[in-house]
């Protein structure tokens, strides 16, 4: 039997190869391929990072807008159902609303005729009820709005309130919520309300 005087074919220098002598890929080309996969690896992340960002924003922004509609029809439910204050033990006599102070309060008899008030503290709506039509019995202040998020704003201006005018009392409010940290632009709501009774002079 004739020996195969061909000579194998040798690996060129710098390749690597495997055990059968198949060439493979030079270490610059691994190199480069590492670095190409990192850089992609990297890009994801960063991608992944922003949406994550992205939607806790939006998770913040949608929790302060439903604490903000909370708040504005609780409040506005409340003040349309007051009643006329005509004895004058919880604000004015002849008096449906009353500012306390300054237009950040509001004061009135709600329905069950227990004298209530809104108003604007430590960054947060409060409410706080009286066990009686007086204003003395006041309890303690009940936060409305969610401790992550601050009101920065709240002013209420009462129209038609006089019993010498045809107007039916009304009440405007103003209201501008946001989060705790600013991770987006406060939100700024404003409504009126009209009192549900008629405002017939007593």
């Amino acid at each position: 039997m004739l020996k195969n005087n061909k000579q194998q074919k040798r690996p060129k220098q710098g390749h690597l190869f495997s055990p059968l002598g198949q060439e493979g890929f030079t270490l610059i080309e691994l190199l480069i391929a590492m670095v190409v996969f990192t850089i992609m690896i990297s890009s994801v992340v960063a991608l992944f990072g922003n949406a994550l960002k992205a939607q806790n924003e939006v998770l913040s922004y949608s929790e302060a807008l439903s604490s903000a509609s909370y708040s504005v029809e609780y409040v506005s439910r409340a003040l349309r159902m007051a009643k006329k204050d005509l004895l004058g033990t919880c604000i004015t006599s002849k008096s449906n609303y009353e500012n306390i102070g300054n237009t950040t309060i509001i004061r009135f008899l709600n329905y069950d005729e227990k004298c209530q008030e809104f108003g604007l503290s430590a960054g947060a709506i409060y409410l706080r009820r009286s066990s009686t039509n007086s204003s003395t019995g006041f309890g303690v202040q009940i936060p409305l709005t969610a401790s992550n998020l601050v009101v920065s704003k709240l002013v209420f201006s009462i129209t038609g309130n006089s019993q010498v005018d045809d107007f039916q009392p009304k009440v405007a409010f103003v209201l501008e919520i946001g989060e705790l940290n600013k991770e987006f632009a406060p939100i700024k709501v404003q409504t009126t309300i009209s009192q549900r009774d008629l405002d017939i002079p007593q």
